[in-house]
């Protein structure tokens, strides 16, 4: 059994040198050499360059201009003159970039004289071959800042330091590799069970079946009075007709005839009326959680009953289930996609729905690959997909004989359609009508403000649903319409709401005053909002792609496309006459794409590689390549590659110990490593706490400035922003049932959303389930946990997060034109970074020099990315948790260049002596690591994991000694 101060005691280990003892740890910012290389080029080289290029200077500098314009980097190009004599002057330029170097010359004139230093630039341009014979530049696409090339930290180790290191090692060396190759010899594969939510539906005996189907019988014989007629109700036969004679239907319907809510009813009705009705279990799917509350509470008041009965839900954190068989249950699309990890013939169900298919989600396109997997294995499910707007010629072609189509039309009233003109806006009081810059949507909530009053004041009573991009724009916008307006009643439609919240939306504004729906497209199909008279259509949406060039997810404004707005609008339209303002030309309108891009040829797809593994084992390009809508073989290569990188998957694509853990997870897997690791170093509750903040994009804040934020935040933690939400969220959870029922209370912290971290507490017990289920915590319960029962290791937070996040940021020094030294932050891939001032990293010099960030970012102009939530990390944590193989270079004293590859680079510098302990123990701790992911949780390994736990602490005791101030 180990214990702290034996453990101390032990002795330094003699085979690892220990170079140059130092008292503490010194980080440096990298900066320019002052001492600048000066380039000779024969006198010969000059005169043929001479004869080729009539111009050199400009030559120069349209080359050095291309390079900062392509890779966004100030390379300290500067020609300085100065006056020798009356008759002699002296030119010198000096270049940043690709190294720092140094050229001059004197002549009779200054014309000359900068003619012979261009000269001699370019032949050393060419010998480094970044220029050709021509004089064109040698730039790639790809190419970036050369952040190889300098060290952008330091590290010295104390002598304290490295007798720790030394004898940590030899620890492990001894006695715990031993241990851990024994255990070794009694693993066994975790279980892959789901012990998450109850998905099940009630089963009942055959008495019970036979009560049930005369029940369902009785009733759908009685008439349903009050139902409005649709026009899909002349089709009830041939649909179900169709349905019964194939495996798959798939029905067009348009907007407005009554699919989503009467298809599900007409295949119940039938297997009722022929006494069948207990055997019959529909499920629908919806692309969104909103779409299958609002489409159940629908479906059951039609049919005059309460939920529960016939007619259930499921969504994330909520759900009310049909008591007995005889069931239509609509579900979020995910849900499905869950149930069919345990059961992939989907035998609970007599016919699977999937609704809006049109969407082209990445988890509707995974359903509908599965599900035809899924036909194959039981002959008796049958298929519908429905949408207003799909080709169905595409559908059929995917699922070929099985599958045959009909067409419904729809009923909508008239809606009045206008587009944006210098007229409309003169009278909504806006003189700026633009509406793009570059191809790029121009936000301006101030024109969305003025519509909204304008249609207020100059309308008939009627709801307003406006549509646009994001959770941002719907903050912007609700600010405008509440100054000086106290008769709205304002209410939003958003992804990141509780289903309490979203559901709001559906009643009716109070008397006397006008409501105001402020929403995404998460509101454009599925939803019938009945009071909605007008609609406004900004046109814009959030889309979230990848660019693996600059290693970052991107959550840019686009256009939509004319589908998109043809739906938008057709909402206006829905129970009455309507209106629909959109706030852009119709020119703009016919640039727009007829459909949209699918998003599974948009985002990045780890996540999805690594959930198909759980149903096929076949290479990613196999699987993937089955879609109907398939991803560029490149973009899949690319999450393969991220993915071994990452350790989930080995070199043959099938999952290691750490992707079976972590294969079922419902967020980007590196946030599901960076959990797991929490787990190890003992700092889960934070890291908990940070990936259902990450993972759910919620905002904690309220009406608070990014200024306002970043000074919160600060209180908690003056160089993460991971880690200070982590700690408003515990301060929050601790007193929580004070801040619901105490008004005082509530009223003093009114810059933080208490709907917001309510959501975030339940979705963190939903994720506390999946770490149960993967065998790395004892209780899903966190309450009954209590995760806090040890002190949580949170100095570690940034290195579990670094094993995750793999991407970091740093200073990187560069010269102006003016002579002065600058420096701004880049990424490993070189892409300069823009801190957001809602950071509490923003704005600092020397305290944070290397941070970690996860992926998502905002584009701006000029090449570079803006990140609003980054982590300090310490440069030896960065050696040790960093994905991919570490390497150094030494210059044959004592000083070496440590640099991390994988397919980035990131250099650190230190003694060789330092290097040396630094590489044992970043070795120790990725062995361990890998014992752990095979064996936590094991029951069989109790006899020897004490010792091995207790060695856990003293390695979590060493590392947090590395980083101490």
């Amino acid at each position: 059994m180990l214990n702290m101060m034996s453990f101390i005691r032990l002795p330094l280990l003699t085979h690892f040198p220990i170079f140059h003892f130092r008292r503490h740890i010194t980080i440096k910012c990298p900066q320019f050499s002052t001492v600048q290389s000066e380039y000779q080029v024969s006198d010969e080289d000059i005169k043929k360059l001479k004869r080729k290029f009539s111009s050199p200077r400009n030559i120069i500098s349209n080359y050095y201009s291309q390079v900062e314009k392509a890779q966004d980097i100030k390379t300290g190009l500067h020609f300085g003159f100065h006056k020798k004599n009356k008759n002699l002057w002296g030119c010198k330029l000096s270049v940043q970039w690709p190294n720092s170097m140094v050229f001059s010359s004197m002549d009779t004139t200054k014309v000359k004289a900068a003619e012979t230093v261009a000269l001699n630039a370019i032949k050393w341009l060419q010998d480094i071959e970044k220029l050709d014979h021509q004089g064109k530049p040698i730039i790639t696409a790809k190419q970036r800042i050369a952040v190889a090339s300098t060290p952008i930290a330091s590290i010295n180790l104390s002598e304290k330091n490295v007798k720790l290191i030394a004898n940590l090692v030899q620890t492990y060396n001894l006695e715990i590799q031993p241990l851990i190759n024994k255990g070794k010899q009694v693993l066994t594969e975790i279980d892959s069970q789901d012990d998450t939510i109850d998905f099940m539906l009630s089963s009942s005996s055959s008495i019970d079946c036979s009560k049930r189907n005369k029940l369902l019988c009785d009733r759908s014989m009685q008439k349903i009075s009050g139902l409005v007629k649709l026009p899909i109700d002349d089709y009830e036969e041939n649909i179900l007709e169709m349905i019964e004679n194939n495996q798959v239907t798939i029905i067009k319907g348009e907007p407005g005839c009554g699919k989503s809510t009467r298809v599900p009813n007409f295949i119940m009705k039938k297997w009722s009326q022929i006494g069948k009705g207990g055997e019959c279990n529909v499920y629908v799917t919806q692309p969104r959680r909103i779409s299958a509350l609002t489409l159940a509470h629908r479906v059951a008041n039609e049919r005059s009953e309460e939920l529960g009965d016939v007619i259930g839900y499921q969504v994330r954190l909520k759900q009310i289930l049909p008591k007995k068989p005889g069931s239509i249950v609509f579900a979020s699309s995910g849900i499905l996609l869950q149930k069919l990890q345990s059961d992939p013939a989907l035998k609970e169900f007599s016919h699977v729905i999937i609704d809006e298919a049109h969407e082209q989600d990445i988890n509707t396109e995974i359903l509908l690959m599965l599900t035809k997997n899924a036909l194959e294995l039981n002959e008796n499910l049958k298929l519908v997909i429905m949408s207003a707007t799909l080709n169905a010629e595409h559908f059929q072609n995917y699922y070929g004989q099985l599958a045959a189509s009909i067409s419904i039309p729809g009923f909508t009233y008239p809606v009045k359609t206008h587009f944006l003109s210098n007229q409309l806006a003169r009278e909504w009081g806006i003189h700026n009508t633009t509406v793009e810059m570059n191809n790029v949507p121009f936000w301006n909530p101030q024109l969305v403000a003025n519509a909204i009053k304008w249609i207020h004041k100059n309308k008939p009573p009627g709801a307003i649903l406006c549509f646009v991009s994001g959770w941002q724009d719907i903050i912007d916008v609700n600010k405008l319409i509440q100054h000086g307006y106290n008769n709205f009643d304002i209410m939003f439609a958003h992804s990141k709401l509780t289903p309490e919240k979203q559901i709001e939306i559906m009643k009716p504004a109070s008397n006397g005053r006008r409501k105001i729906v402020l929403a995404t497209n998460i509101a454009e199909t599925s939803i019938t909002i009945n009071d909605v008279v007008y609609v406004i259509d900004t046109g814009m949406q959030n889309v979230s792609s990848w660019n693996a060039e600059k290693g970052i997810k991107l959550l840019d404004r686009s256009w939509v496309s004319q589908a998109n707005a043809i739906q938008r609008r057709g909402r206006a339209g829905r129970t009455q006459p309507g209106e629909c303002y959109h706030l852009y030309t119709i020119d703009r309108f016919n640039k727009c794409s007829t459909y949209p891009i699918p998003e599974i040829q948009l985002t990045p797809l780890e996540h999805t590689v690594l959930n198909l593994k759980i149903h096929s084992q076949d290479k990613a390009r196999t699987v993937l390549s089955k879609l109907l809508n398939p991803p560029d073989f490149e973009t899949v290569d690319s999450a393969v590659s991220e993915l071994q990188l990452l350790g989930a998957l080995d070199k043959e694509e099938k999952l290691t110990a750490l992707g079976k853990r972590i294969a079922a997870f419902p967020f980007d897997p590196c946030l599901s490593k960076a959990l797991v690791n929490s787990v190890f170093f003992k700092c889960l509750d934070s890291t908990l706490t940070i990936i259902t903040y990450l993972s759910s994009n919620v905002n904690i804040f309220r009406e608070t400035t990014p200024a306002e934020s970043r000074m919160i935040k600060k209180n908690y933690s003056s160089c993460s922003d991971h880690l200070a939400v982590a700690k408003i969220f515990s301060e929050w959870n601790t007193t929580r049932d004070r801040y619901s029922n105490d008004s005082n209370y509530y009223s003093n912290n009114l810059s933080l959303s208490n709907n917001s971290l309510i959501l975030m507490y339940r979705l963190k017990n939903l994720f506390a389930q999946h770490l149960y289920n993967s065998m790395l915590i004892e209780d899903k319960d966190i309450d009954s946990l209590n995760l806090n029962s040890e002190k949580s290791l949170d100095q570690l937070l940034p290195a579990v997060l670094i094993s995750g996040f793999g991407n970091l940021v740093f200073k990187q020094s560069f010269m102006r034109r003016n002579g002065r030294t600058d420096s701004s932050f880049v990424n490993d891939t070189g892409i300069k970074v823009v801190l957001h001032s809602e950071s509490v990293n923003y704005n600092k010099n020397e305290e944070n020099e290397l941070l970690t960030y996860f992926r998502e970012g905002k584009n701006l102009d000029h090449n570079a990315v803006m990140l609003n939530k980054s982590t300090y990390i310490h440069p030896i944590m960065a050696i040790l948790f960093f994905n991919g193989q570490a390497h150094f270079k030494h210059d044959g004293q004592n000083n070496c260049l440590i640099y991390i590859k994988n397919g980035k680079r990131i250099n650190i510098s230190c003694s060789k002596g330092d290097w040396q302990n630094i590489l044992a123990l970043r070795n120790v701790v990725r062995s361990f690591i890998n014992f752990l992911l095979e064996t936590y949780g094991h029951n069989e390994l109790n006899d020897q994991y004490d010792e091995i736990m207790n060695f856990r602490d003293s390695l979590c005791f060493v590392l947090c000694k590395l980083i101490e101030k």
